[in-house]
């Protein structure tokens, strides 16, 4: 009995990892760069030291690929690696409707008629890497691993973790035996408030776009192509910040 219980739970432990895995190590690999700078009493955040931002930028996309990297054979087995076409233009539209409704600024608006802060819920670092680098090599460095977690790394530990494994273990306690056919339309709601407790400054955009790929989901069945159309909505938002210079959304 010992070691069947045993088994069960490596097992249990396992799936737990591979989706939620490359999440944890995104959000928590940079902060341990900035504590363990300051340990050594070097002073330095990533707002205002190169150093400490190139470092961090590629700790963050590494662990997040080493950790998908050891969890991609199961990965592969539980999602085949399938893709259509649809999300290529819900990957654009998606994009577009991010930068429209991050434009129009409604969450201040709403904010403001409130009588509260616009402050309230948080910002993004904002930081111009062009003020923080220059214009030399660690620019370019920087900028080519920033837009590799863009692409990559934020949407394989996003999707994983949020269709992967909150999606499924909402649906049924036996989640691991759940397929993505088998996801409700109550995964649109759930999704959505995903999107607004991870993006609580843009949550009207985040809740828009996350309910969107949800829709995506249900259509094609196929989990590859929420991680496609997030990269492409991730990658042309990337380029609009740089295009534009809206570092508020960077």
């Amino acid at each position: 009995m010992n070691s069947t219980t045993n088994i069960t739970d490596q097992i249990e432990w396992k799936n737990r990892a591979v989706f939620i895995g490359p999440l944890a190590a995104y959000m928590l690999v940079a902060t341990m760069v900035i504590a363990i700078w300051e340990r050594i009493d070097i002073q330095l955040v990533t707002d205002d030291s190169p150093t400490v931002a190139l470092i961090s930028v590629f700790a963050r996309l590494l662990s997040v690929l080493a950790v998908f990297a050891w969890g991609f054979p199961y990965i592969k087995n539980v999602f085949p690696f399938q893709i259509s076409l649809t999300c290529i233009p819900v990957g654009v539209l998606g994009a577009m409707i991010w930068i429209g409704l991050c434009r129009l600024n409604l969450e201040a608006g709403i904010l403001s008629s409130l009588g509260l802060s616009s402050d309230l819920l948080g910002n993004r670092d904002a930081t111009n890497p062009w003020e923080l680098f220059g214009n030399g090599m660690s620019l370019k460095l920087f900028l080519a691993v920033r837009f590799s977690i863009l692409i990559v790394a934020v949407p394989l530990a996003e999707e994983l973790f949020l269709r992967g494994f909150l999606l499924r273990y909402l649906r049924d306690p036996n989640w691991t035996e759940l397929s993505i056919d088998h996801l409700t339309g109550s995964a649109i709601g759930v999704a959505a408030i995903y999107g607004i407790l991870t993006h609580p400054s843009e949550w009207i955009a985040a809740a828009v776009w996350f309910s969107m790929i949800s829709l995506l989901m249900l259509h094609t069945k196929k989990f590859w192509d929420c991680v496609v159309a997030h990269g492409i909505t991730n990658g042309l938002l990337g380029c609009y910040i740089i295009w534009f210079q809206d570092w508020r959304l960077w």
